[in-house]
């Protein structure tokens, strides 16, 4: 009996050295756990919010000035054909529109120049009228000055 009761106090003591020895491990685990969090995590701050991009402002609307229409003859071999436009032209500023006022005789002439060398086929395709309206800007702004013209409307655009 004596051989039962001592190993019942061994298997005590094995008991309690594994249960030792688990707890042991658990503080270890927990402690190698947080050491991590805080080396990857806590140590660096924190990423900072992407800020949303900044609305693009409003495009300010420069003065316009509505020009009297336009009937030239295109360059047509025939002679025949012929292109009714009104433009109208927007300016930077207030500055560019006053000078422009005094200056129509020369923008009319220009635009004149312009549209009655374009062909029947040039005008009637939307890519023609874009380069039409690029042509256009370029040939005032050498008259009135770099960037004057911010954009020009073609508010009416027959050609027959």
């Amino acid at each position: 009996m004596a051989e039962k009761e001592k190993g019942k106090e061994e298997g005590k003591k094995g008991g309690k050295k594994f249960l030792f020895i688990i707890i042991i491990g658990v503080v270890l685990l927990a402690g190698i756990g947080g050491g991590a969090y805080f080396f990857l995590f806590a140590g660096s701050e924190p990423p900072p919010e992407e800020e949303a991009p900044p609305e693009p402002p409003e495009p300010e609307v420069g003065p316009f000035l509505q020009l009297d229409p336009f009937i030239v003859n295109l360059a047509d071999p025939t002679g025949h054909r012929y292109l009714r436009a009104k433009i109208t032209l927007e300016f930077r500023n207030d500055e560019v529109y006053q000078k422009a006022n005094e200056r129509i005789p020369q923008i009319n002439d220009a635009i004149i120049m312009v549209l009655s060398s374009k062909t029947v086929e040039e005008m009637l395709s939307p890519e023609g009228k874009m380069e039409l309206r690029m042509e256009l800007i370029r040939k005032l702004n050498e008259l009135l000055g770099p960037n004057s013209i911010k954009n020009i409307y073609f508010t009416q655009f027959v050609v027959q």
